[in-house]
């Protein structure tokens, strides 16, 4: 048996070439032409055949179809442009009008980054400055152990109770002596101490109260957000809404107290500095001359 060649796609078919001259207008119509250049009224427009299953012109399908937006899940908001960008800003205006003074060019930016709202956005909202803060109070807690470790209120005791004669015959026979000039060393190594760790907690509460107001732009955006998505059905949004809201208001909250027990430890190194300066500068010359004194 032979192997036939095969066919292509038969799409109509062509016809016959003639070696006669062209039939007149009685003969069959012929197809369209490619190009007309209004020669058609000579003859009556032509009925052209039907034509064959061709799928080089299927119609366009237009881009945003019914088809596909019911195939495309719908944000809650539609795009970055929408208006309720606008709407968000002015909410912040009303609620927050200290800050939306301060920071409106950077409420718009955090607004921009959220809307239009969507789950995995809310639940890693505000991730990066939060870990900035927490790598921030280690300092602050560094800084306040090495005060307490310092015993600079303990030293300082010490120094002054040498300076005070001993009453009493126990005082006077039991009493250990020890000279006010004996303190002077680790007093001023301590006042280099207190001193350094003013310039030290005065960058860190800096860095640290930064932190704390970018957190809590980041707070006062979610909150704005909240409120407009209050009607979405996704109940998975708006609980993740509410326990991402609550761990940043948590994270600024340890950031106050921390920026607060610093300011604490600040004024005490403060006092110690000047009492350690009053000892060096006033007491201990004044028990030198005394003494001096005495001798002579």
């Amino acid at each position: 048996m032979t192997q036939q060649k095969p066919k292509a796609f038969d799409f109509g078919a062509e016809p016959e070439r003639a070696t006669a001259p062209a039939p007149g207008p009685a003969s069959s119509p012929a197809g369209p032409q490619a190009f007309d250049y209004g020669e058609a009224e000579e003859a009556p427009a032509p009925v052209t055949p039907p034509k064959a299953l061709s799928f080089d012109d299927l119609p366009a399908v237009p881009a945003a179809s019914n088809l596909t937006r019911k195939a495309a899940p719908r944000a809650l908001f539609d795009s970055e442009d929408h208006p309720a960008v606008r709407d968000a800003l002015a909410s912040a205006s009303a609620d927050y009008p200290t800050l939306y003074a301060q920071a409106e060019g950077r409420l718009a930016i955090l607004f921009r980054r959220i809307l239009p709202v969507k789950l995995s956005l809310v639940t890693d909202w505000a991730e990066e400055p939060l870990l900035e803060q927490a790598a921030l109070l280690q300092p602050i807690t560094e800084l306040v152990l090495k005060f307490t470790q310092m015993g600079v209120p303990a030293q300082l005791d010490a120094a002054l109770e040498s300076t005070r004669a001993p009453s009493g015959m126990f005082g006077k026979l039991f009493r250990r002596s020890q000279s006010p000039a004996e303190f002077k060393p680790a007093l001023t190594a301590s006042r280099a101490q207190l001193l350094q760790l003013m310039a030290d907690s005065e960058v860190a509460v800096r860095n640290l109260e930064a932190s704390a107001q970018n957190l809590g732009l980041h707070g006062a955006v979610l909150a704005v957000v909240a409120t407009l998505a209050a009607n979405s059905p996704d109940a998975a949004l708006l609980d993740a809404l509410t326990q991402r809201r609550t761990l940043i208001g948590q994270a600024v909250r340890q950031a106050e107290l921390s920026i607060l027990q610093m300011g604490q430890v600040r004024q005490q190194a403060a006092e110690l500095i000047a009492q350690v300066s009053s000892f060096l500068t006033v007491t201990l010359p004044a028990q030198e001359m005394a003494q001096a004194q005495g001798g002579a």
